[in-house]
């Protein structure tokens, strides 16, 4: 076991490496370059031509450097913990992430929290009640929250919201702990958002493997010992049947945190969503590849955590 986390922390440098190529590039093949928008943006009379001007902020900026010293250079400043400067909102990039890194963060969590204290229970429920109106009923929500993109629910909530109960989402968002009540107020709309749209994959999945589960010997065993039939389902058929959920979960963790651009940008949180949309918008290529390369490095994280998982919930997993 111990091997096999070393062999995939090994894993970590080349995959991380080529994200950053990958990102790298692409950034640059994107129309548009930051030095026009920052001149032609900033508006006024110039004493020389724009496209002098343009040159200067190329030369000030690095960019007329060749793509491959760019890179290195980037390259050496990551090594150094420096993630840049940010060319639009003239500050060091890490101020940036260090101001909306955790409000993603805890949204992510949040939504996951959500989703597992709701959709396994009720794929357990449903597959315990298999063909009952309960289990309809579970899958018309399942069906429900796959029908519906998350676009249209975070809409159709926050339409629900304000024609219900006058609210809107606040204009100046609070920390977790400057107030907590006024944070959960603004950050529980959008994860419930998540969580619903989550939830539908996440319990259709937790009915199917428990449906398998369930007619195993051991459980037959089991029930024939006189076990509750509670502390059959979660004790011993749900750790087993948790495998593929633990996969989807782990999958959708990583994708959550950059995920969130549609909920963060209806809902006004001023997270990496928000954050990379308006980097995007304004060529701020440092903004947009420090973002990439946390989110990336969160995803390869999770995707760790999710291996460790497995051998944890089944010990019969040998990894070679």
């Amino acid at each position: 076991m111990q091997q096999y986390i070393l062999r995939r922390l090994l894993l970590f440098l080349p995959s991380l490496l080529g994200v950053t190529v990958v990102v790298f590039v692409l950034m640059r093949l994107v129309p548009g370059d930051v030095a026009t928008i920052l001149v032609y943006q900033a508006g006024g009379q110039f004493e020389r031509p724009a496209e002098e001007l343009v040159r200067q902020v190329r030369q000030e900026l690095g960019l007329d450097r060749p793509l491959v010293v760019q890179y290195g250079l980037w390259l050496r400043d990551l090594v150094r913990g420096d993630l840049g400067y940010s060319y639009w909102e003239k500050r060091p990039v890490w101020d940036i992430v260090r101001e909306r890194f955790p409000r993603s963060m805890e949204l992510a969590i949040l939504t996951l929290l959500l989703t597992a204290l709701w959709a396994i229970p009720l794929g357990v429920v449903a597959a315990a009640k298999r063909d009952t109106w309960v289990d309809h009923a579970a899958r018309l929500v399942s069906i429900s929250g796959l029908s519906l993109p998350i676009f249209f629910l975070g809409v159709l909530l926050l339409y629900f919201l304000v024609r219900a109960f006058q609210w809107m989402p606040p204009l100046e968002f609070v920390s977790l702990w400057e107030d907590p009540r006024e944070n959960l107020l603004h950050i529980i709309w959008p994860a419930l958002v998540q969580a619903y749209y989550i939830s539908a994959p996440v319990m259709r999945l937790t009915r199917s493997q428990m449906l398998e589960v369930i007619r195993e010997d051991y459980i037959r065993t089991a029930r024939a010992k006189g076990l509750w039939e509670v502390t059959i389902l979660y004790r011993h058929a749900l750790r087993n049947a948790l495998l593929p959920v633990v996969t989807f979960m782990g999958w959708w963790a990583g994708r959550a945190l950059g995920g969130i651009v549609v909920v963060e940008t209806i809902f006004a949180v001023p997270g990496m969503g928000m954050g990379l949309i308006e980097a995007v918008a304004h060529r701020d290529y440092p903004t947009v590849q420090a973002f990439l390369l946390i989110l990336t490095l969160v995803f390869l994280t999770v995707n760790l955590l999710v291996d460790i998982l497995y051998a944890w919930l089944d010990p019969r997993i040998r990894y070679t």
